[in-house]
């Protein structure tokens, strides 16, 4: 390679690093009339720098010499600057892509760069400790309420015959059927007489279940078809297990079990980096395995639109695409390159209805006010208010990416996109962001100014609520209840309708329950699979949010210092765990930040307190390792 950048941190302090920088040509060309673009997840001051300057959008920074310097070849070109920023810990804190923009003979040029691990000052080389345990390829996670194994076995070598009277059941059946023909390979027979039998139970509630083996027949009974669906995913995990390990008999078992919370999620970020349909749909199937019942799809931010409305078809024409020639500049990842894509319609509905034969909602997230850069640039004749002076800078460093709430375009961009993802989704709700707007909008607008004097709005946040009310009020007319991050509460606007989804930490959940709204409870430093997951420098993630070892993502518990007997409780709408995707944009990096993981949450969400050990789980996980290696899962090793 004949250009290579080094990235090295000079000072330390609690909220403040400075670094040096070197650009190394080492080819046997000078380079004229040349710019260095990386992608830099912190803000760079620009006071700061020593020689040259900076732009910055985003990630997206690009450097640049004095008076058109040139970098003559074997020669290096060397820059410190500083950023408000605690200390590095990690080597993935570091560029996350750089390339050279050059003029050679009047073309431009998009020249590749190696990038050498940033040098820390100091590199932790901690691991989490994992106790040894025995492998117990008898288990299931997440943990049934009750397992009682029992005498006999089933035997695994005859046919499988399929036997059901009723269609609730159908798409659990049909779900079954798909996953054992892969792990028997053999086809799965429907009979009126079958030795798989599922069975309509009406004393069950929604979502219980009972799985029997005996040595004749599997009986699986519900009196729902999120039940059958919760069997079958016993089932197959059960028979998974056996066959990966070689056997071929089925230990008899009665299994009697139902799920803690109603609601148990996982969110997808297919904004920051996009993810193909077949991504998608492997971990919705990985979700079903788990008994997770809610998909929650981050389809919009900053930096990219990836969902199709037919009334505005700027906002993926444009709003999809990011590069150096595009009107949103790279991020991220691809700096030269062209990165994006969005989902069709049809393929929503596609995806919608995949998820659905495995008892999985899908709630779309349409991220507003602020995290709204693609769609503005997209949309400036609507989104625009060219009289807007203020200045502020997002936590990601935009300074142009929040909707106004005076603009009339605003209210048609938002009647436009929601009426269509509404008849998109069937879900019962929507999720609308509502988070980090930043301090500093609205505030010399003379359009917001006047509207905050016309309603008596005494804080520029209350603009914020006065959208957000709108928005909900726009939801309600169309059959749908709002959820947004905490966030939402921002102007005190929104009814308890509204369901917060809490993410900042467990005591913000707790006063939002105590407020008397419904949460959905995501704290970052349990849930967020993005976070990393050891203390070790090369592990790869981010960790503003700590350190979430497998340890620690499993022992979570909602609300623990809140009383069994608490009547806040009955406010704890569900749990979810999220995957953000900034500097996550392939499937070995999903499952490398995935798994094993998931599954611990998996039982978080599903398995009562009571039931719950760390050793029985590790054990559990241990006898489930052959099944994650030949489904072709790249896990974090334990």
């Amino acid at each position: 390679m004949d250009y290579r950048i080094d990235l090295a941190v000079l000072e330390e302090q609690e909220n403040y690093t400075r670094f040096g920088l070197t650009l190394h040509n080492l080819s046997d060309n000078d380079l004229h009339d040349w710019a260095l673009n990386v992608s830099f997840r912190r803000y760079i001051q620009p006071a700061s720098l020593t020689q040259g300057n900076i732009i910055q959008t985003g990630s997206f920074c690009r450097f640049t010499p004095h008076d058109n310097q040139s970098l003559t070849a074997n020669a290096h070109y060397y820059v410190e600057f500083g950023c408000h920023t605690s200390p590095f810990q990690l080597l993935d804190d570091g560029f996350d892509d750089a390339c050279i923009q050059t003029n050679i003979e009047g073309k431009i040029e998009s020249l590749a760069v190696i990038i050498t691990p940033v040098t820390l000052k100091s590199a932790s080389k901690q691991r989490a400790f994992i106790p040894e345990v025995s492998t117990n390829f008898q288990g299931i996670i997440p943990k049934p309420q009750s397992l009682i194994p029992t005498d006999g076995s089933f035997d695994l070598t005859q046919p499988l015959i399929f036997q059901s009277h009723t269609n609730q059941a159908k798409s659990a059946l049909n779900w079954l059927a798909g996953e054992l023909s892969q792990i028997l390979k053999s086809t799965i027979k429907m009979s009126t007489q079958g030795n798989l039998c599922f069975v309509i139970t009406p004393n069950l509630s929604d979502g219980a279940y009972k799985l029997e083996i005996q040595p004749q027949q599997i009986i699986l009974e519900a009196n729902s078809s999120s039940g059958f669906m919760y069997a079958c995913a016993s089932l197959w995990q059960w028979i998974s297990h056996q066959v990966h390990n070689g056997q071929r008999t089925l230990p008899c078992v009665l299994i009697e079990d139902q799920p803690r919370f109603s609601h148990r999620g996982m969110m997808l970020d297919c904004a920051r980096h996009f993810h193909s349909v077949d991504t998608v749909k492997r971990l919705i199937n990985q979700l079903a395995q788990l008994k997770f019942n809610v998909f929650h799809w981050h389809l919009t931010d900053d930096e990219g639109w990836r969902i199709e409305i037919k009334a505005l078809p700027q906002l993926t024409k444009i709003g999809a695409w990011r590069g150096l020639e595009t009107s949103l500049e790279p991020q991220y990842s691809n700096l030269s390159g062209k990165h994006g894509g969005f989902y069709t319609q049809e393929e929503i509905k596609d995806i919608i209805q995949y998820a659905g034969d495995r008892n999985i909602i899908v709630i779309p997230e349409i991220d507003i006010p602020g995290h709204c850069r693609a769609a503005i640039q997209s949309l400036p004749e609507l989104l625009i208010d060219p009289e807007d002076q203020s200045e502020y800078r997002s936590i990601q460093y935009y300074t142009d990416n929040v909707l106004s709430p005076a603009l009339e375009g605003t209210y048609t961009f938002l009647d436009l996109v929601l009426e269509e993802v509404v008849q998109l989704f069937p879900a019962p709700f929507v999720h609308i962001g509502a988070d980090e707007v930043p301090e500093g909008v609205w505030t010399r607008s003379p359009k917001c100014q006047a509207l905050m004097q016309q309603h008596n709005y005494q804080d520029a946040k209350e603009l914020q609520g006065h959208l957000l009310r709108y928005v909900e009020d726009k939801l309600q007319q169309l059959g749908k209840r709002m959820i947004g991050w905490e966030e939402v509460q921002h102007g005190n606007k929104v009814s308890k309708e509204t369901i917060v989804c809490s993410w900042q930490s467990e005591k913000a959940g707790v006063e939002c329950v105590t407020k008397g709204f419904d949460v959905i409870l995501q704290p970052a430093q349990f849930t967020y699979l993005d976070i990393v997951q050891d203390y070790h420098c090369e592990e790869k993630g981010v960790n503003w949010a700590g350190v979430l070892p497998l340890e620690k993502a499993y022992q979570y518990e909602p609300f623990s210092e809140l009383a069994e007997d608490d009547p806040r409780r009955q406010h704890i709408f569900g749990i979810q765990c999220g995957l953000w995707c900034e500097i996550i944009d392939s499937q070995e990096r999903i499952d490398h930040m995935l798994f094993p993981r998931l599954l611990a949450l998996s039982e978080a969400c599903w398995t009562n307190k009571k039931h719950r050990n760390w050793e029985d789980f590790l054990a559990r996980l241990n006898g489930h390792l052959p099944t994650m290696t030949y489904q072709g899962i790249q896990f974090h090793p334990w």
